[in-house]
């Protein structure tokens, strides 16, 4: 029988942290801090599968804290709990890979079971592959190739993401959510750079196919600072691996490109569960239902819908 999964919460409210307790110590084992510091301490002393912090605490901020986890124990998938305002200031300063998913405060319980869980999901396969991916992840990126697909209503910034980094990869563009879904069904595709609206399409749509579909596609979110309100608003439930500014600076679009492409490498090496059922029921909590569709098929109806909104 598999042992309980081991959760890290963090936060400097007593009455989180005691209903946080009461949530989740059935199925995990929980291990909870008030500060950051208290925090690394655990992270030193036990092996914990999942951290979750509040951003909004004294001296170490949340933010912080999970980029020193990510140093010390990176096999530890990391949550962030902030606030709108908060993300607004985030948005655009977050390193690639600190945050695997953002929880907005004031949460939802089931909400934030159903974020945990596929926190869970992703520590676990982490762990049980981990050997298996180091050995495996050159070959595979040797003998499939991942190429990026760029999604940019703008010509001009389709051909210039293209410039910048097509001597490493080999890069598809689209103008339209539609177009970018065929392409992901004809191709092999590891990073998806776009923006925040396309065509006057919410990329939401888009991200949440890919999360069900290819979970092991990064995305990298080109964004102006007017664009804050419609990203927090894909914060939520969708996982962006990093976000780069416009106008694009090539030196850091190059970087955010190349850590998404490696992360994708990463995820690529590791063979996850089919859906986050099986491991929900391993853990003792129930999981979203999966949709029975082959993939193929949902990306052909999700282009049909949103061809029609």
């Amino acid at each position: 029988m598999k042992s309980k999964a081991s959760l890290l919460f963090v936060d400097d409210n007593p009455r989180v942290i005691n209903l946080v307790s009461m949530m989740f110590r059935g199925a995990y084992r929980v291990y909870t801090a008030s500060s950051g510091a208290a925090a690394l301490e655990i992270i030193d002393a036990h092996p914990v599968d999942v951290i979750v912090s509040d951003e909004r605490m004294p001296v170490m901020r949340g933010t912080e804290l999970l980029a020193e986890v990510r140093r010390r124990s990176p096999s530890t998938i990391r949550l962030l709990v902030a606030g709108y305002a908060e993300l607004a200031a985030l948005v655009g300063s977050l390193k690639a890979g600190d945050v695997f998913r953002f929880v907005k405060r004031p949460w939802n319980p089931e909400e934030l079971k159903r974020a945990v869980l596929e926190a869970v999901v992703a520590a676990r396969a982490v762990s049980t592959h981990a050997a298996a991916s180091v050995d495996m992840a050159q070959p595979l990126a040797a003998n499939r190739p991942s190429g990026v697909l760029v999604i940019d209503e703008n010509a001009e910034d389709r051909r210039a993401i293209a410039s910048l980094v097509g001597d490493h990869f080999a890069v598809r563009s689209a103008a339209s959510i539609p177009r970018a879904l065929e392409l992901l069904a004809a191709h092999e595709i590891g990073v998806v750079v776009c923006t925040a609206q396309v065509g006057g399409m919410d990329v939401g749509k888009l991200f949440r196919v890919l999360k069900e579909d290819h979970p092991a596609t990064t995305t990298v979110m080109m964004a102006n600072p007017s664009d804050f309100d419609r990203i927090l608003g894909l914060l939520d439930g969708v996982q962006i691996f990093r976000f780069a500014s416009k106008p694009i600076r090539e030196s850091v679009f190059g970087l955010a490109v190349s850590a998404a492409m490696k992360e994708h490498r990463r995820l690529r090496s590791v063979r996850r569960p089919s859906n986050a059922s099986q491991a929900g029921r391993d853990e003792g909590i129930a999981a979203p239902p999966a949709g029975g569709a082959p993939a193929s098929t949902r990306l052909r109806t999700a282009s049909m819908l949103l061809r029609r909104a």
